[in-house]
Protein backbone atom coordinates (compact mmCIF):
# COMPACT_ATOMS: atom_id res chain seq x y z
CA UNK A 1 0.00 0.00 0.00
CA UNK A 2 1.44 3.36 -1.08
CA UNK A 3 1.40 6.23 1.43
CA UNK A 4 1.28 9.86 0.32
CA UNK A 5 2.01 12.66 2.78
CA UNK A 6 0.56 16.04 1.77
CA UNK A 7 2.12 19.10 3.42
CA UNK A 8 0.33 22.45 3.50
CA UNK A 9 1.52 24.96 6.11
CA UNK A 10 -1.60 26.25 7.88
CA UNK A 11 -4.94 24.83 8.97
CA UNK A 12 -6.98 27.73 7.61
CA UNK A 13 -8.77 27.03 4.35
CA UNK A 14 -6.89 28.28 1.32
CA UNK A 15 -5.96 27.42 -2.24
CA UNK A 16 -3.18 25.23 -0.83
CA UNK A 17 -5.82 22.97 0.72
CA UNK A 18 -8.17 23.05 -2.29
CA UNK A 19 -5.45 21.98 -4.71
CA UNK A 20 -4.18 19.36 -2.26
CA UNK A 21 -7.69 17.95 -1.79
CA UNK A 22 -8.19 17.79 -5.55
CA UNK A 23 -5.04 15.70 -6.00
CA UNK A 24 -5.79 13.48 -2.99
CA UNK A 25 -9.27 12.80 -4.36
CA UNK A 26 -7.78 11.87 -7.75
CA UNK A 27 -5.15 9.55 -6.22
CA UNK A 28 -7.75 7.69 -4.17
CA UNK A 29 -10.06 7.28 -7.16
CA UNK A 30 -7.13 6.12 -9.29
CA UNK A 31 -6.08 3.53 -6.71
CA UNK A 32 -8.21 2.99 -3.56
CA UNK A 33 -5.20 1.23 -2.00
CA UNK A 34 -3.28 4.52 -1.86
CA UNK A 35 -3.36 6.06 1.61
CA UNK A 36 -3.22 9.86 1.65
CA UNK A 37 -2.67 11.93 4.79
CA UNK A 38 -2.64 15.72 4.96
CA UNK A 39 -0.60 17.29 7.78
CA UNK A 40 -0.54 21.06 8.34
CA UNK A 41 3.15 21.39 9.14
CA UNK A 42 2.95 24.29 11.60
CA UNK A 43 0.16 22.52 13.51
CA UNK A 44 2.37 19.45 13.72
CA UNK A 45 5.22 21.54 15.11
CA UNK A 46 2.98 23.30 17.63
CA UNK A 47 -0.75 24.02 17.52
CA UNK A 48 -0.35 27.26 19.45
CA UNK A 49 2.37 28.42 17.06
CA UNK A 50 0.13 27.71 14.06
CA UNK A 51 -2.73 29.76 15.52
CA UNK A 52 -0.37 32.60 16.42
CA UNK A 53 1.23 32.74 12.97
CA UNK A 54 -2.17 32.51 11.20
CA UNK A 55 -3.61 35.36 13.27
CA UNK A 56 -0.44 37.41 12.84
CA UNK A 57 -0.63 36.95 9.06
CA UNK A 58 -4.28 38.00 8.86
CA UNK A 59 -3.73 41.02 11.09
CA UNK A 60 -0.60 42.03 9.20
CA UNK A 61 -2.12 41.96 5.71
CA UNK A 62 -5.24 43.85 6.85
CA UNK A 63 -3.59 46.58 8.94
CA UNK A 64 -0.12 46.90 7.40
CA UNK A 65 -0.39 45.64 3.80
CA UNK A 66 2.61 47.58 2.47
CA UNK A 67 4.84 46.27 5.26
CA UNK A 68 3.75 42.70 4.55
CA UNK A 69 4.37 43.16 0.83
CA UNK A 70 7.93 44.31 1.59
CA UNK A 71 8.45 41.37 3.95
CA UNK A 72 7.11 38.88 1.38
CA UNK A 73 9.43 40.08 -1.37
CA UNK A 74 12.38 39.95 1.04
CA UNK A 75 11.78 36.64 2.79
CA UNK A 76 10.58 34.71 -0.26
CA UNK A 77 13.51 35.80 -2.40
CA UNK A 78 17.04 34.46 -2.64
CA UNK A 79 18.32 37.54 -0.79
CA UNK A 80 16.91 36.30 2.54
CA UNK A 81 19.50 33.55 3.13
CA UNK A 82 20.03 34.65 6.75
CA UNK A 83 16.32 34.35 7.57
CA UNK A 84 16.09 31.04 5.74
CA UNK A 85 19.04 29.66 7.70
CA UNK A 86 17.37 30.68 10.97
CA UNK A 87 14.13 28.93 10.03
CA UNK A 88 16.06 25.89 8.86
CA UNK A 89 17.72 25.62 12.28
CA UNK A 90 14.36 25.81 14.07
CA UNK A 91 12.19 23.58 11.87
CA UNK A 92 14.41 21.13 9.97
CA UNK A 93 14.57 18.58 12.78
CA UNK A 94 10.77 18.63 13.11
CA UNK A 95 10.38 17.91 9.41
CA UNK A 96 12.84 15.01 9.64
CA UNK A 97 10.86 13.68 12.62
CA UNK A 98 7.55 13.95 10.76
CA UNK A 99 8.88 12.02 7.77
CA UNK A 100 10.38 9.36 10.03
CA UNK A 101 7.04 8.89 11.83
CA UNK A 102 4.84 8.84 8.72
CA UNK A 103 7.17 6.80 6.45
CA UNK A 104 5.60 8.08 3.21
CA UNK A 105 6.29 6.83 -0.30
CA UNK A 106 5.67 10.33 -1.70
CA UNK A 107 5.68 13.81 -0.17
CA UNK A 108 3.48 16.46 -1.79
CA UNK A 109 4.27 20.06 -0.81
CA UNK A 110 1.58 22.69 -1.44
CA UNK A 111 3.47 25.49 0.33
CA UNK A 112 7.01 26.71 -0.24
CA UNK A 113 8.10 26.38 3.40
CA UNK A 114 7.65 22.57 3.75
CA UNK A 115 9.19 22.20 0.28
CA UNK A 116 12.23 24.24 1.38
CA UNK A 117 12.75 21.98 4.42
CA UNK A 118 12.29 18.68 2.57
CA UNK A 119 14.65 19.86 -0.18
CA UNK A 120 17.28 20.58 2.51
CA UNK A 121 16.85 17.12 4.07
CA UNK A 122 17.30 15.46 0.68
CA UNK A 123 20.35 17.60 -0.02
CA UNK A 124 21.88 16.55 3.31
CA UNK A 125 21.25 12.89 2.50
CA UNK A 126 18.87 12.19 5.39
CA UNK A 127 15.74 11.75 3.24
CA UNK A 128 15.31 9.72 0.06
CA UNK A 129 11.52 9.98 -0.29
CA UNK A 130 10.32 11.32 -3.67
CA UNK A 131 8.90 14.84 -3.35
CA UNK A 132 6.44 16.72 -5.53
CA UNK A 133 5.89 20.48 -5.54
CA UNK A 134 2.28 21.47 -6.16
CA UNK A 135 2.35 25.19 -6.95
CA UNK A 136 -0.78 27.21 -6.12
CA UNK A 137 0.23 30.60 -7.53
CA UNK A 138 1.14 31.71 -11.04
CA UNK A 139 4.82 32.09 -10.13
CA UNK A 140 7.47 30.35 -8.00
CA UNK A 141 8.94 32.26 -5.07
CA UNK A 142 12.55 31.83 -3.98
CA UNK A 143 11.81 29.65 -0.96
CA UNK A 144 10.51 26.60 -2.84
CA UNK A 145 12.84 23.61 -2.94
CA UNK A 146 13.89 22.98 -6.53
CA UNK A 147 17.00 20.90 -7.27
CA UNK A 148 16.10 17.94 -5.01
CA UNK A 149 12.43 17.88 -6.02
CA UNK A 150 11.41 14.90 -8.17
CA UNK A 151 8.31 16.40 -9.84
CA UNK A 152 7.27 20.03 -10.28
CA UNK A 153 3.56 20.54 -11.10
CA UNK A 154 3.70 24.07 -12.47
CA UNK A 155 0.92 26.55 -13.32
CA UNK A 156 2.09 27.52 -16.79
CA UNK A 157 4.61 27.08 -19.55
CA UNK A 158 6.25 30.34 -18.42
CA UNK A 159 7.07 28.81 -15.04
CA UNK A 160 8.28 25.61 -16.72
CA UNK A 161 10.71 27.64 -18.83
CA UNK A 162 11.92 29.42 -15.69
CA UNK A 163 12.73 26.07 -14.04
CA UNK A 164 14.46 24.78 -17.17
CA UNK A 165 16.65 27.90 -17.19
CA UNK A 166 17.63 27.05 -13.60
CA UNK A 167 18.82 23.63 -14.72
CA UNK A 168 15.82 21.51 -13.70
CA UNK A 169 15.49 18.54 -16.13
CA UNK A 170 12.46 18.79 -18.41
CA UNK A 171 11.24 15.31 -17.44
CA UNK A 172 10.74 16.56 -13.87
CA UNK A 173 8.31 19.33 -14.87
CA UNK A 174 4.60 18.85 -15.61
CA UNK A 175 2.51 21.83 -16.73
CA UNK A 176 -0.61 20.94 -14.76
CA UNK A 177 -2.04 24.39 -14.16
CA UNK A 178 -3.12 25.18 -10.61
CA UNK A 179 -5.11 22.11 -9.66
CA UNK A 180 -8.89 22.24 -9.36
CA UNK A 181 -11.28 19.43 -8.51
CA UNK A 182 -12.13 17.32 -11.57
CA UNK A 183 -15.84 17.98 -11.01
CA UNK A 184 -15.16 21.49 -12.30
CA UNK A 185 -14.24 20.09 -15.72
CA UNK A 186 -17.87 19.24 -16.44
CA UNK A 187 -19.62 21.19 -19.18
CA UNK A 188 -21.53 24.33 -18.30
CA UNK A 189 -25.32 24.21 -18.47
CA UNK A 190 -27.02 25.69 -21.53
CA UNK A 191 -28.21 29.25 -21.02
CA UNK A 192 -31.08 31.18 -22.56
CA UNK A 193 -30.08 34.40 -24.34
CA UNK A 194 -32.74 36.46 -22.58
CA UNK A 195 -31.53 35.59 -19.07
CA UNK A 196 -29.80 38.04 -16.76
CA UNK A 197 -26.03 38.07 -16.48
CA UNK A 198 -25.01 35.85 -13.57
CA UNK A 199 -22.13 37.02 -11.38
CA UNK A 200 -20.36 35.44 -8.40
CA UNK A 201 -18.90 37.87 -5.86
CA UNK A 202 -16.06 36.18 -3.98
CA UNK A 203 -13.26 37.05 -1.59
CA UNK A 204 -15.12 37.84 1.63
CA UNK A 205 -14.52 34.60 3.52
CA UNK A 206 -12.01 35.97 6.03
CA UNK A 207 -13.19 39.56 6.08
CA UNK A 208 -10.67 40.49 3.40
CA UNK A 209 -11.23 42.31 0.14
CA UNK A 210 -12.23 45.81 1.22
CA UNK A 211 -14.05 46.62 -2.04
CA UNK A 212 -16.40 43.64 -1.94
CA UNK A 213 -19.21 45.15 0.12
CA UNK A 214 -19.10 48.41 -1.84
CA UNK A 215 -19.63 46.48 -5.09
CA UNK A 216 -22.94 45.18 -3.77
CA UNK A 217 -24.29 48.72 -3.56
CA UNK A 218 -23.64 49.37 -7.26
CA UNK A 219 -26.09 46.72 -8.49
CA UNK A 220 -28.91 48.82 -9.85
CA UNK A 221 -29.46 48.02 -13.53
CA UNK A 222 -31.64 44.95 -13.03
CA UNK A 223 -29.65 43.21 -15.77
CA UNK A 224 -27.36 41.35 -13.39
CA UNK A 225 -28.01 38.68 -10.75
CA UNK A 226 -25.43 38.21 -7.99
CA UNK A 227 -24.51 35.42 -5.63
CA UNK A 228 -22.14 36.49 -2.87
CA UNK A 229 -19.77 33.90 -1.41
CA UNK A 230 -19.49 35.00 2.22
CA UNK A 231 -17.57 31.98 3.50
CA UNK A 232 -17.08 32.24 7.26
CA UNK A 233 -17.69 36.00 7.29
CA UNK A 234 -20.95 36.18 9.26
CA UNK A 235 -20.99 39.99 9.19
CA UNK A 236 -20.93 40.02 5.38
CA UNK A 237 -23.64 37.34 5.22
CA UNK A 238 -25.92 39.40 7.47
CA UNK A 239 -25.15 42.59 5.55
CA UNK A 240 -26.10 41.06 2.20
CA UNK A 241 -29.25 39.47 3.61
CA UNK A 242 -30.29 42.81 5.13
CA UNK A 243 -30.43 44.34 1.65
CA UNK A 244 -33.58 42.29 0.92
CA UNK A 245 -32.69 42.36 -2.77
CA UNK A 246 -34.28 39.96 -5.24
CA UNK A 247 -31.14 39.92 -7.39
CA UNK A 248 -28.49 39.53 -4.66
CA UNK A 249 -28.20 36.23 -2.77
CA UNK A 250 -25.79 35.60 0.11
CA UNK A 251 -24.20 32.15 0.34
CA UNK A 252 -22.41 30.75 3.43
CA UNK A 253 -19.25 28.63 3.24
CA UNK A 254 -19.48 25.92 0.56
CA UNK A 255 -17.35 22.85 1.24
CA UNK A 256 -18.75 20.60 -1.51
CA UNK A 257 -16.90 20.55 -4.84
CA UNK A 258 -20.13 19.47 -6.53
CA UNK A 259 -21.99 22.50 -5.17
CA UNK A 260 -19.18 24.78 -6.31
CA UNK A 261 -19.33 23.21 -9.76
CA UNK A 262 -23.07 23.94 -9.94
CA UNK A 263 -22.46 27.54 -8.88
CA UNK A 264 -19.69 28.02 -11.44
CA UNK A 265 -21.93 26.49 -14.12
CA UNK A 266 -24.65 29.01 -13.23
CA UNK A 267 -22.28 31.97 -13.54
CA UNK A 268 -21.06 34.05 -16.48
CA UNK A 269 -18.49 36.02 -14.50
CA UNK A 270 -16.72 36.11 -11.15
CA UNK A 271 -15.55 39.11 -9.16
CA UNK A 272 -12.75 38.01 -6.87
CA UNK A 273 -9.19 38.44 -5.61
CA UNK A 274 -6.32 36.96 -7.67
CA UNK A 275 -5.85 33.86 -5.53
CA UNK A 276 -4.38 31.06 -7.62
CA UNK A 277 -6.92 28.32 -6.90
CA UNK A 278 -10.03 30.47 -7.44
CA UNK A 279 -8.65 31.95 -10.66
CA UNK A 280 -7.76 28.48 -11.95
CA UNK A 281 -11.28 27.24 -11.23
CA UNK A 282 -12.76 30.25 -13.04
CA UNK A 283 -10.52 29.74 -16.08
CA UNK A 284 -11.52 26.08 -16.32
CA UNK A 285 -15.22 27.03 -16.11
CA UNK A 286 -14.72 29.72 -18.79
CA UNK A 287 -15.88 32.62 -16.63
CA UNK A 288 -15.09 36.27 -17.19
CA UNK A 289 -12.76 37.25 -14.35
CA UNK A 290 -12.85 40.65 -12.64
CA UNK A 291 -10.42 41.54 -9.83
CA UNK A 292 -11.91 43.72 -7.06
CA UNK A 293 -8.92 43.89 -4.68
CA UNK A 294 -5.49 42.39 -4.08
CA UNK A 295 -3.88 41.07 -0.92
CA UNK A 296 -0.21 42.02 -0.47
CA UNK A 297 2.44 39.50 -1.43
CA UNK A 298 1.68 36.67 -3.82
CA UNK A 299 -1.63 38.07 -5.09
CA UNK A 300 0.13 41.19 -6.35
CA UNK A 301 2.42 39.01 -8.47
CA UNK A 302 -0.49 36.83 -9.60
CA UNK A 303 -2.36 39.91 -10.82
CA UNK A 304 0.64 41.10 -12.84
CA UNK A 305 0.75 37.73 -14.60
CA UNK A 306 -3.01 37.54 -15.22
CA UNK A 307 -3.07 41.07 -16.62
CA UNK A 308 -0.11 40.38 -18.92
CA UNK A 309 -1.83 37.25 -20.26
CA UNK A 310 -5.20 38.98 -20.70
CA UNK A 311 -6.91 36.49 -18.39
CA UNK A 312 -8.48 38.98 -15.96
CA UNK A 313 -9.86 42.51 -15.83
CA UNK A 314 -9.15 44.86 -12.92
CA UNK A 315 -12.13 46.83 -11.63
CA UNK A 316 -11.84 50.59 -11.28
CA UNK A 317 -13.43 51.06 -7.84
CA UNK A 318 -14.17 54.72 -8.65
CA UNK A 319 -16.60 53.64 -11.36
CA UNK A 320 -19.77 51.54 -11.34
CA UNK A 321 -18.92 47.85 -11.53
CA UNK A 322 -22.04 47.05 -13.54
CA UNK A 323 -21.11 49.65 -16.15
CA UNK A 324 -17.67 48.02 -16.47
CA UNK A 325 -19.19 44.52 -16.65
CA UNK A 326 -21.76 45.48 -19.29
CA UNK A 327 -19.06 47.26 -21.28
CA UNK A 328 -17.03 44.04 -21.51
CA UNK A 329 -20.03 41.78 -22.17
CA UNK A 330 -21.26 43.99 -25.02
CA UNK A 331 -17.83 44.28 -26.67
CA UNK A 332 -17.43 41.31 -29.04
CA UNK A 333 -13.77 42.08 -29.79
CA UNK A 334 -12.98 42.20 -26.06
CA UNK A 335 -14.76 38.89 -25.47
CA UNK A 336 -12.86 37.34 -28.38
CA UNK A 337 -9.52 38.48 -26.89
CA UNK A 338 -10.42 37.05 -23.45
CA UNK A 339 -11.54 33.73 -24.93
CA UNK A 340 -8.36 33.53 -27.01
CA UNK A 341 -6.17 34.23 -23.95
CA UNK A 342 -7.98 31.51 -22.01
CA UNK A 343 -7.66 29.05 -24.89
CA UNK A 344 -3.91 29.72 -25.25
CA UNK A 345 -3.38 29.22 -21.53
CA UNK A 346 -5.30 25.93 -21.40
CA UNK A 347 -3.47 24.62 -24.47
CA UNK A 348 -0.17 24.89 -22.56
CA UNK A 349 -1.24 22.24 -20.06
CA UNK A 350 0.31 18.77 -20.26
CA UNK A 351 -2.65 17.30 -18.35
CA UNK A 352 -6.27 18.44 -18.27
CA UNK A 353 -7.44 16.69 -15.10
CA UNK A 354 -6.24 15.59 -11.68
CA UNK A 355 -7.04 12.01 -12.67
CA UNK A 356 -4.65 12.26 -15.61
CA UNK A 357 -2.02 13.86 -13.36
CA UNK A 358 -2.36 11.16 -10.68
CA UNK A 359 -1.82 8.47 -13.32
CA UNK A 360 1.24 10.27 -14.71
CA UNK A 361 2.76 10.75 -11.24
CA UNK A 362 2.31 7.06 -10.48
CA UNK A 363 4.10 6.16 -13.72
CA UNK A 364 6.97 8.55 -12.96
CA UNK A 365 7.48 7.78 -9.27
CA UNK A 366 5.85 4.49 -8.33
CA UNK A 367 6.35 2.23 -11.34
CA UNK A 368 8.27 -0.84 -10.18
CA UNK A 369 9.03 0.66 -6.76
CA UNK A 370 8.27 -1.08 -3.50
CA UNK A 371 6.81 0.44 -0.34
CA UNK A 372 8.98 0.57 2.83
CA UNK A 373 7.04 -2.42 4.17
CA UNK A 374 7.63 -4.40 0.97
CA UNK A 375 11.34 -3.48 1.05
CA UNK A 376 11.57 -4.61 4.68
CA UNK A 377 9.94 -7.97 3.94
CA UNK A 378 12.12 -8.49 0.88
CA UNK A 379 15.27 -7.76 2.91
CA UNK A 380 14.08 -10.07 5.69
CA UNK A 381 13.37 -12.98 3.36
CA UNK A 382 16.67 -12.39 1.54
CA UNK A 383 18.57 -12.66 4.84
CA UNK A 384 16.65 -15.80 5.79
CA UNK A 385 17.37 -17.34 2.39
CA UNK A 386 21.11 -16.58 2.67
CA UNK A 387 21.24 -18.14 6.15
CA UNK A 388 19.90 -21.49 4.89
Amino acid sequence: MKKILVLPLFKMESGHHRSANALVDAFQKHDPEIQCEKVDFLSYVNGGLERFVSNLYLTWIKKFPKAYSTFYHLFFSKKSSMLQSAYEAVFLEKMEQLIEVKQPDLIVCTHSFPSFLVDKLKRYGVCDVPVLNLYTDFFINGLWGKEQVDVHCVPSKDVKNELLQRGIPENKVIVSGILANDRLNRRKMNRQHDEKIHVILSGGSLGLGKNLSSLIKTSSSGLVEYKVLCGTNRALLDKVNSLNSSHITALPYIASAEQMNQLYSWADAIVTKPGGATISEAIRKKLLIFIHSVLPGQEEINLEYLSERGLAETIDVRESFEDQLLSVVSDSSKLFAINKARHLYMNELDVRSCAELASLIEQKLFAGKKTPKEKYLNDLFSKLYRSL
